[in-house]
């Protein structure tokens, strides 16, 4: 398989702007993270003390309302503080502390955290000292196939050594604002990677059906702070007060030993990003050549390490029980990582599972291979019909949430990378992408790939919807094979069929040559913001039923079925060039 050649404006001919820029009309306001943060930010998109309009008069609300009250008292009687280690240590030495029901999880917590904070020591030895009995660096291993060419394209000067993924930004557009203003959304939710993680993918999961699911959102907060909350320069606003107001957030009085579980969850966790941070942040001006690697030596513990960096420990409670559990929360991880294969390699991301599963390979063979054993693992959290599994119900969310984050996140420039490599989804789709399997089935125990002995296959129901869509001037008309929930969901308006379209449809257009790249990139990049905005009203409009829910499962699934995110992981190496270490991550501004 070949990659055919490209238009100009998405490949080396003209180095594109970073995706935030694109995609706002009118260029967007002064980055409010990172190496270029302003302190003249045009908005103060760091305020957590603030609820949605729909937990208006519940307890959270008053808790809330009165840490605004009151902003530089300890709100809550418990003391609780936000100390990682001191979780770490009450999950690891009394696991039963809040009830006998809680310990198969906390055990498992105490667990992963221990094991990914031993294997960044193990890291941070090997960037000092070759080699390593856990986990060490290893050249990538390439060949002469399409994998290769996209590589050649990002060595020989394809981006100028620069990079498209961008810092995180807010958004400018008029139809994000009324959103905002619409559901009670705003300080923090300003920033699109929050509002999608934290008030879009975090609803998903339906833990609770009241404001016990907001404060989880708000546990959240953690995980899209965790590399800057102490080193990044935010605007007007500094990191101390961001830390004292997230600690007011958190404490709140009369909390459930349930909720109790999960915060000390998501606490604990934050002592391996705490660890990584600082690590990563030493680092930061250390060249990298893209060209390196981490392979582990251990699958399991590998697993461990992968499922630590999810973020959605404040959801663990809600996952399986065991080891199916576990490989669950390293698959939001594995999603996320086929979109930033390539920066990582710029980045030297230590914690890149696309690379850990091939064992440093980016041949197109060992990709393949790669992509659809991730698929199967996915496909585990859905029943042989195709639906999503009762019991693996909020990990699936996890899961698939994931990848509309990736899309509508102002950050990840996942289209252009499609763009890029389309003609890759072919021979992926070509794969058998319906086996469902576990890790373990998969990967034997030092994480080498294996033909599993035992799977399930899914059987997707589908149904033709019908769209209609002008790209470059042109109307396209038709209709497209899609699982029975995303068009029950269109038909009933819980799914707007816009979101179906920009999706499923357009990039279909291109894989199928019936759009030209650019005219697809330039539709893409024209409709990203409305598109954002659209996927979050629709979910907070429905209350994130389980219609909608089911919905916007089945049509990821769709994405990966028919081989889209292995033509974005292709196209992404196109990143994979000479950086610094943790590039793509915020550090204090030089003054």
């Amino acid at each position: 398989m070949t990659i055919p050649d490209q238009d100009p404006s998405v490949t080396s001919s003209r180095v594109l702007p970073e995706v935030c820029v694109r995609v706002h009309v009118d260029g967007p306001a002064e980055p409010v993270i990172g190496m270029n943060g302003s302190p003249q930010t045009p908005a103060d998109p760091f305020g957590v003390l603030w609820t949605r309009n729909v937990v208006a008069g519940s307890p959270l609300a008053e808790h809330v309302a009165e840490a605004r009250r009151i902003p530089a008292a300890h709100t809550g009687t418990t003391r609780w503080s936000y100390d990682p280690q001191a979780a770490q240590r009450t999950l690891r030495d009394n696991p039963a502390s809040l009830g006998a029901r809680f310990e198969p999880w906390n055990r498992a917590c105490s667990d992963m955290t221990e094991h990914a904070c031993t294997l960044l020591t193990a890291i941070n030895q090997a960037r000092s000292r070759p080699g390593g009995s856990l986990i060490w660096p290893a050249p990538i291993e390439m060949s002469d196939d399409s994998a290769g060419a996209i590589l050649a394209r990002a060595r020989t000067g394809a981006n100028e050594g620069r990079t498209t993924k961008s810092h995180p930004w807010i958004c400018t557009d008029p139809l994000w604002t009324e959103v905002m203003s619409e559901f009670g959304l705003t300080g923090v939710a300003s920033l699109p990677s929050v509002a999608m993680g934290a008030w879009w993918m975090a609803h998903l999961a339906n833990d609770y059906q009241d404001w016990r699911q907001d404060y989880l959102s708000m546990l959240d907060y953690t995980f899209y702070f965790e590399y800057n909350v102490d080193t990044a320069t935010f605007g007007r606003r500094r990191a101390e007060q961001i830390l004292r107001d997230l600690n007011r957030l958190w404490d709140m009085d009369g909390l459930s030993a349930e909720l109790q579980v999960r915060r000390l969850h998501m606490t604990s966790s934050m002592a391996f990003f705490d660890t990584k941070r600082k690590h990563e942040a030493i680092l930061r001006r250390r060249p990298t050549d893209g060209l390196t690697a981490w392979v582990h030596r251990d699958r399991d513990w590998w697993r461990d390490f992968k499922a630590q960096d999810s973020g959605a420990w404040a959801h663990f409670l809600s996952f399986v029980e065991g080891e199916a559990g576990r490989d669950d929360m390293m698959l939001t991880g594995v999603t996320n990582d086929w979109v930033d294969l390539g920066p990582d390699l710029r980045n030297d991301e230590c914690n890149q599972s696309v690379l850990a599963m091939t064992r440093g390979s980016v041949t197109t063979a060992a990709l393949l291979q790669c992509y659809e054993r991730s698929v199967w693992m996915i496909n585990a959290q859905f029943t042989t019909d195709g639906t999503v599994r009762p019991d693996r119900y909020a990990a699936c969310m996890g899961t698939i949430g994931t990848c509309f984050w990736e899309m509508c996140n102002h950050r990840h420039d996942l289209w252009r990378y499609y763009a890029l490599a389309v003609g890759a989804c072919a021979e992926a789709a070509a794969r058998d992408l319906y086996k469902a399997c576990q890790l373990a089935d998969c990967y034997t125990s030092d994480l080498e790939p294996r033909e599993p002995a035992d799977t399930t296959s899914l059987t997707v129901p589908r149904r033709l919807l019908s769209y209609e869509v002008v790209v470059a001037g042109d109307r396209h008309t038709g209709q497209v094979a899609l699982h029975t929930a995303v068009c029950d969901a269109v038909d009933s308006g819980v799914l707007p069929l816009d979101i179906v379209i920009y999706a499923y449809v357009v990039p279909t257009l291109l894989r199928d040559g019936k759009i030209a790249s650019s005219d697809f990139l330039s539709y893409m990049d024209s409709a990203y913001c409305a598109n954002f905005a659209t996927v979050v009203r629709s979910g907070h409009a429905c209350a994130f039923s389980d219609l909608y829910c089911r919905a916007i499962a089945s049509l990821v699934m769709e994405q990966w079925w028919c081989g889209m995110y292995f033509a974005i992981g292709l196209g992404s190496l196109i990143e994979a060039q000479p950086g610094k270490t943790a590039g793509d991550r915020a550090h204090e501004v030089e003054r």
